[in-house]
């Protein structure tokens, strides 16, 4: 028998990577069965109470609620001192603990503020941090366009990076950000207004031997008509007179395209060779430009690492390659299993895919959860037809629950209910590793594949690609050996994936 406690902390709030965090620390515990942290938003007071917690009619979305289960009562007891002291930073190894901007002095070497608070408040504290001549990492979101705009003219006057508001990824002076993987030092610098983009790029150029300066996230925004490439330009200018930098990549989605031309006027006036990767653009965009064009995430980091000298022979797949693995599994798969199926946590990875699948396939029907002019969007997004792409990082999946590169629960539900789909022939997966996201995302999908695999004789395809770095917690090459071990074709990015992935729909759709 188990013992119980909840506790609630009123209108006190802690970001979802902060309480992942403490959650799991706690479970560690000797004796502790079940240790949820979370703010009360009505899906995770779902979750816990199917887990059997007592959670208070009164408990909303502004509370923060702790509900543990251990062996005893000592057990119980030492779980929730660690989680009140966690929560209050009272077991930090830190020299010095703060607790307001308005209590640092700069001159003792303060230099970075990274702001994770309800969007409302946001703003305020980092206008203190950039007066005080701080660079300010903004992790909040819902943070009103009209702020973002003045913060960054802020930023200029005091020569501060700002990045963010809704930035996810950062790596400045060895010390990964948000959700950063933990890149080892190198020549290539990146500033990015895709998070998971700049991070794939990061991690790439680490996969293929060389290293990263600097990460510089912008948040999605910053190339918005309104904002300008504010952050990005700013990054640009902070790389151009880093001595460690060598090369600078600028990664985003497709943007203004005035605003993508400012940028990249900017980007010729650099000394230093500069990539550019606006995922969807075609050459047009570049032809006025200085910049070395990409068209993917995996040519912009080998573009850059060849700009560095680096050799990055034997990296890319070969068509060779690709037709092998394809004419091996296209015999096991059954008449019915026509179609692939894709289940993203990235949703920059979900879009790469589908520019290239498009472009490659452009008489299959491609459909998607998201609004875009690659496929054609679902009527119900949890329920796939054709050749899908699901981005499960999407906010009609997110608005309840933890995106899924903290909680991979709803993630790792649809993937077995694709597997169970007598029409999916393939399933594209991809992880995202760092310190900032779930400790472990990728072993309950191992066993899920073994498992989908065995129960369809070996007649189900799964692709699987990993963005994080050797230095990341949860251990990728480990964590390869896994996948690979329950089935997974293991490649090495997701424009890897993709073109194995585009070729299997040539397949299929040339067999039905």
């Amino acid at each position: 028998m188990s013992c119980k406690r909840v506790v609630v902390h009123e209108n006190r709030y802690a970001d979802s990577v902060t309480l992942m965090g403490i959650g799991d620390n706690v479970k560690k515990l000797p004796g502790v069965q079940l240790a949820e942290v979370q703010m009360g938003t009505p899906a995770n007071l779902e979750v816990m109470r199917g887990l059997g917690f007592d959670i208070p009619a009164s408990a909303s979305a502004n509370d923060l609620v702790i509900a543990l289960a251990a062996d005893d009562a000592a057990a119980l007891d030492a779980a929730l001192t660690m989680a009140v002291d966690s929560l209050n930073h009272r077991n930090q190894q830190a020299d010095e603990n703060v607790n307001s901007l308005d209590d640092i002095d700069c001159a003792d070497g303060w230099n970075l503020c990274q702001i994770s608070l309800p969007g409302e408040y946001a703003a305020a504290e980092a206008e203190k941090a950039i007066r005080k001549g701080m660079d300010v990492f903004i992790f909040s979101d819902n943070v009103p366009l009209a702020d973002e705009l003045r913060l960054k003219q802020l930023g200029e006057g005091h020569d501060a990076l700002v990045m963010g508001p809704d930035c996810g990824v950062g790596l400045l002076d060895g010390v990964a950000l948000a959700t950063m993987s933990i890149v080892r030092d190198g020549p290539v610098g990146i500033v990015g207004a895709s998070g998971s983009g700049a991070q794939e790029v990061a991690c790439i150029v680490e996969k293929a031997g060389s290293g990263v300066s600097a990460l510089i996230g912008t948040g999605g925004r910053d190339l918005y008509p309104q904002i300008g490439g504010l952050s990005m330009i700013k990054g640009m200018r902070r790389l151009a007179d880093d001595p460690a930098t060598q090369v600078i990549v600028l990664v985003s989605k497709l943007a203004d395209r005035a605003v993508m031309d400012k940028v990249l006027t900017h980007a010729d006036q650099i000394i230093k060779p500069v990539v550019a990767i606006f995922l969807g653009s075609d050459a047009s965009l570049f032809a006025a430009h200085r910049v070395h064009a990409a068209f993917s995430l995996e040519g912009a980091a080998l573009k850059a690492l060849a700009l560095c000298g680096v050799a990055t022979d034997g990296f890319a797949f070969t068509q060779a390659q690709i037709d092998a693995a394809i004419a091996r599994d296209l015999p096991k798969l059954r008449h019915e299993q026509k179609y692939l199926r894709g289940i993203y946590c990235g949703g920059t990875f979900a879009e790469e895919s589908l520019i290239y699948l498009k472009e490659h396939n452009p008489d299959a029907a491609l459909f998607c959860n998201l609004k875009t002019r690659y496929a054609t969007q679902l009527a119900n997004p949890r329920q796939s037809r054709g050749h899908a792409l699901i981005d499960l990082g999407a906010e009609e999946f997110t608005v309840d629950a933890p995106h899924p590169v903290f909680d991979p629960t709803l993630r790792l539900k649809r993937f077995r209910q694709e597997a169970a789909d007598p029409e999916t022939a393939v399933i594209l997966l991809d992880f995202i590793t760092s310190p900032g996201v779930h400790p472990d995302p990728i072993a309950p999908f191992a066993k899920a594949c073994a498992e989908a695999i065995q129960a369809r004789n070996g007649a189900l395809v799964v692709i699987a690609s990993i963005c994080g770095s050797a230095q990341d917690p949860q251990d990728i090459a480990a964590c390869g050996r896994q996948l690979v071990d329950a089935g997974v074709i293991l490649t090495g990015s997701n424009f890897q994936s993709t073109l194995l992935a585009s070729d299997w729909i040539k397949a299929l759709e040339k067999r039905s």
